[in-house]
């Protein structure tokens, strides 16, 4: 029992990948978190994270331990609100901004069934194809894709999402298929313009430790996810789409996919709310419902420290 509050530490050490960025959510200095897991690693007898200056990182036996450990504090976590009561109960306003495709996919649906378990919550919903402000139009729960454009955010990845390669049959038709991602050299594909202006036209593959960035060119491009789909179904080329929001193409045959042996890593869904000293049970209620409908893709913990940085994209 004396190592909980550790246990409590380390795990949200593991979560942010930083020591800093721990000691500001659990209200700690640094040098507190730290101390507070070498404590643990003492008595355990083993080195459970490597430091490094640009954060923290696994080690194999932290890994392991961080597996049990998160189940652990989910308990603890879970029993302390039950304990509560209706002291903590969700009650009140809430205003939630939505990207549009997660919105349409994965979430309306199920907000019914999130008024039935905290019926004192009163919700309403924004829809967004992009980011919103947060503070500047008094949302008190956004869920993007992509990382959060305010400083002053608490942002939780809930899932991670795949880039799936597709094509209508038409085109393949007229085409050939690639067998490999550098076959799409020789492919008009439709690119994704990021919000900067930037095109997204290298594409990352991956199988097993083998990776292939590809870089890519077509005749058309948007800076909006529904477009390029809505492309590719019209056969103008091969494009890329979310795994997450746009399933239902692939079961009623409107696209292909390609390339189903390798991987393409995409950008995360996060919950994002404004960072305060102690966060109102509507949104702990609101931000765990949301990512329980996202359990069959929730993010893993790297063991390398890098973590790459997306741009906020639009459905």
């Amino acid at each position: 029992m004396e190592h909980l509050r550790s246990i409590g530490i380390f795990v949200r050490a593991v979560e942010l990948q930083s020591f800093a960025a721990a000691a500001g959510a659990l209200a700690l200095t640094p040098s507190a978190v730290s101390k507070a897991v070498a404590g643990l690693e003492t008595s355990l007898g083993v080195r459970l994270l490597t430091r490094a200056a640009r954060g923290v990182t696994l080690t194999d036996e932290g890994a392991r331990f961080y597996a049990r450990c998160r189940t652990i504090v989910s308990e603890l976590q879970a029993a302390e609100r039950e304990a509560s009561g209706s002291r903590g109960a969700a009650r009140g306003r809430l205003r939630v901004a939505l990207h549009t495709g997660l919105a349409q996919g994965r979430i309306l649906a199920h907000l019914p069934r999130f008024l039935e378990l905290h019926p004192a919550v009163q919700l309403e919903v924004l829809l967004a194809p992009g980011s919103r402000s947060l503070e500047a139009e008094g949302i008190d729960v956004g869920v993007f894709i992509g990382e959060p454009i305010e400083k002053n955010l608490v942002a939780r990845r809930i899932a991670e999402i795949q880039f799936v390669t597709c094509a209508s049959r038409r085109y393949l038709e007229a085409h050939g298929v690639p067998r490999t991602p550098l076959d799409l050299r020789e492919h008009n594909c439709l690119v994704y313009s990021r919000p900067n202006g930037r095109p997204y036209d290298e594409w990352t593959f991956t199988q097993g430790d083998e990776t292939q960035v590809v870089k890519v060119r077509g005749n058309y491009g948007a800076n909006e996810g529904p477009v390029l789909r809505d492309a590719a179904m019209a056969s103008v080329g091969i494009t890329r789409i979310f795994d997450i929001a746009d399933a239902s193409v692939f079961a009623r045959g409107l696209l292909v996919s390609l390339l189903t042996e390798w991987q393409g890593a995409g950008p995360p869904v996060q919950i994002m709310y404004q960072r305060s000293g102690r966060t109102a049970p509507k949104i702990r209620a609101f931000t765990g419902f949301v990512a329980s409908l996202f359990e069959d893709h929730k993010p893993s913990i790297p063991k390398s420290g890098r973590k790459e940085r997306w741009p906020m994209y639009r459905s």
